[in-house]
Formats: structure tokens, sequence, C-alpha cells
């Protein structure tokens, strides 16, 4: 039933956790519901205690399948934290057997959408080649490598701080580094970072730090589908939505991730923390399952959207401004009922005119998953970034 209501919206939660695994005493977070079996837990795992790195030091690394000419590999490396703290943070890696340009390969750093903030969420633990990444053939056939975050504690130990923009966008730029360690991937500083959803927002992020967090990388353009831009505002319109509560669960306890001091059980009701569990043992339809006809007023005693120091995070957290120092390619379905196409229209043009050069586009008929319908346009942007061509500024 979930998976019609979900279709239904037009939405897509990627590699969304349904089915519940066994107890297994070499597994820490054993009863975790997972999309697919798990792969080895010790992968994941870092060091005890972890030695002080610089971010994006990969700590390990493993093949992992790969559609017919490529290769993949997922990783273990440094990032920082929500609280500034070394990290280890998961991820996937992919490139084109072919030989490489002589600078290295372009790379596209693809930042997830809302898998939930259970472990058995984070993407790259799918069995299956490219699990996820949406457009990953097109930008493999293009020659180009394709680098993807987990982000902080999806699959690694810790919460994972859901839409805390700082933690995602380290943990994309963070990736990239690591990824240029990779024996034969034969990586190059010239990136794009594209994202949907909660990874435009990453993405929107990832390229407001880069110059100052990551200057060894040649940032070339973000492109952003779906992008949760104005937080404020979604909060409360995704509680207008009959599934749409477990979104805002979702929020607050990212927040209560970043700052322990915001027990979420403290401003829930009985009805509200009946649920939580799901948070950890679930994924993402599994918290929307869980909330989907209760209302906010029922689920929480004291709101969040008014609440510090979640309200306060919904402000911080929502990007207020566009990156100046790339172009930014925004793609927005007509039809999405999770982040209208008005609100990001208002938020684009707030941003506008502030040193960023931004092409915004609108898909008329396309819902949340906007990514298939904005293909074509997204793949020749991607390609002229790499190919240094002038972007498209649409001056709004």
């Amino acid at each position: 039933m979930k998976h019609t209501m979900l279709a239904a919206a037009g939405m897509v939660l990627l590699t969304a956790c349904s089915a519940a695994t066994g107890k297994n005493a070499a597994d820490p977070d054993a009863g975790e519901a997972s999309p697919h079996p798990r792969p080895t837990w010790a992968f994941y795992r870092p060091p005890e205690p972890l030695p002080q790195r610089a971010p994006g030091t990969l700590i390990r690394s493993e093949p992992i399948a790969a559609p017919a000419g490529a290769h993949g590999w997922r990783i273990l490396y440094h990032s920082r934290s929500t609280a500034g703290r070394d990290i280890a943070v998961s991820g996937s890696v992919f490139v084109p057997a072919a030989v490489p340009p002589a600078g290295g390969r372009p790379v596209v750093a693809w930042a997830h959408g809302t898998t939930g903030l259970g472990d058995s969420c984070a993407p790259s633990t799918d069995p299956q080649a490219l699990g996820g990444i949406e457009d990953g053939p097109a930008l493999l056939a293009a020659g180009d490598a394709i680098v993807s975050t987990d982000y902080e504690g999806l699959g690694t130990p810790g919460p994972h701080p859901y839409l805390v923009g700082p933690s995602e966008g380290r943990s994309v730029l963070d990736a990239v580094r690591a990824a240029a360690h990779l024996p034969g991937a034969r990586i190059g500083r010239s990136v794009v970072v594209f994202g949907h959803s909660q990874g435009a927002h990453a993405a929107l992020f990832a390229g407001g730090l880069a110059a100052s967090y990551a200057p060894d990388l040649r940032l070339l353009g973000v492109a952003a589908a779906a992008p949760p831009i104005d937080l404020t505002t979604l909060a409360r319109h995704v509680t207008q939505l009959d599934y749409g509560t477990g979104y805002l669960v979702m929020m607050a306890a990212g927040y209560s991730a970043a700052d322990p001091s915001a027990r979420l059980d403290s401003i829930t009701t009985p009805a509200g923390r009946a649920g939580l569990s799901v948070i950890e043992d679930g994924c993402g339809d599994d918290v929307i399952e869980a909330y989907s006809g209760l209302s906010a007023r029922a689920v929480f005693a004291r709101d969040p959207r008014t609440t510090p120091p979640w309200s306060t995070g919904l402000v911080r957290d929502g990007v207020s401004a566009l990156p100046r120092n790339v172009p930014v390619l925004v793609m927005q379905g007509g039809r999405d009922p999770i982040i209208p196409a008005d609100v990001t229209k208002a938020a684009v043009r707030r941003m506008c005119g502030r040193g960023s050069v931004v092409a915004y586009r609108v898909y008329p008929h396309a819902y949340h998953n906007v990514v298939p319908s904005a293909a074509s346009d997204l793949n020749a942007w991607i390609t002229a970034r790499f190919h240094g061509a002038p972007p498209p500024d649409d001056r709004c």
C-alpha cells in the first residue's frame, strides 16, 4: 500500500528500505530494515580510535559491481562532522574502463536524495551497479567518473544529520578528494556536483563551501534537481500532505543528530514517540508509513517549526544564497507535490542578482522525480561545463 501511495504522489525515495534483516552477533545494527542484503559490516566500521587525518583521506576501499565497461569501488574516507570532528564517511566510485584523458577523468559528484536515517539506507550498500545514481549510465558513457557519498552517519557510526547543509557539503567534496587516491581510478580535479532532492540541498551547500573548504578541487558547476531551498516554507508545506508528517519527523531528527541537546523525545507526544524507533531501524518510506495519517499536532507536543533549536536549524540550513563562483542549473518538476514549483521559483528569484549565474528549468509535467525529464538538458549542461563553454544565465 505504501508504495502505491508514494508512486501516486509522484515521489521517489531512493533505495527506500522495507525488508527486515535478521539478528547477527557480528552486526552491531542487526534488526535494521534493509532494502537489500548488507555488505560486509566490517568495511563500514572505521579504526578505533580513528587516527586524525586530513579531510578526504582514503581509509579503505573494495571493488563492487559496476556496469559493463566500467569499474566500481566502495570507499571509506575522512570527513568532518557537524561539530567539526574527524569522522569516517562511506560512499562509492564508478569510472569508465576506457583510457582516461591526460589530466584525469572529469568527475560528477553525485549527491543522493532522501533514503532515510538508518545505516542500511546508505546507497553504497546496494549490490546493484549504480544503485540509486540517477543518470549514471549516461554520465559514464560521456567518460565521466561518478563519485557518490552516503553522507555523515549513513552506513557509518553515528546519527545522520538529515538536511544539515555543511555536513552534507563536506561529505560530497571529501568523497571526490578520497576517490583521487584510488589506484587505477585516475580521477581528475575538474568537478561538477549534481544532486536530487536532499542531494540538491547537499550540492548547493557543496558549491558554497568548495572555494574555502576544498580549494584543491576545480568546481565547474552545480546541478540541483528538485532542491529543498526554503526549508522553513517546505516544513510547513509537507504537513499538508497525507504522508508529509514523516518528512517533518525526519527533519527534526536530523537537527537532533546535529545537536545532542535537542532531544526529539522531549517535543513529541506519546503517539509521536511510538514511531521514533523506525527512524533508526527503518528507511524513508518506513518513517513515512509510520506517521501516515497523523497530523503534526498529533505527533509533536511542541512544534519543531517554531521551537528552537529545530526552528533555528531550518532557517540556518535553508539555502540563503546560490554559489557565486560557479554556474548553477536548477531543475524543477511543475507537478512536484513535495517541493512545489512556486516555492522553488520564489527562492531562486530571491537569490538571483547576487552574482550567481543561474539556469532555471521547469518541466511542466514532471513530478518530484524530475531527472528523467531533465536528462537531455542536464547532460548537455554538464558536458558544456567540462568543455569550458559559457554557461547559460537566465538573469532572473
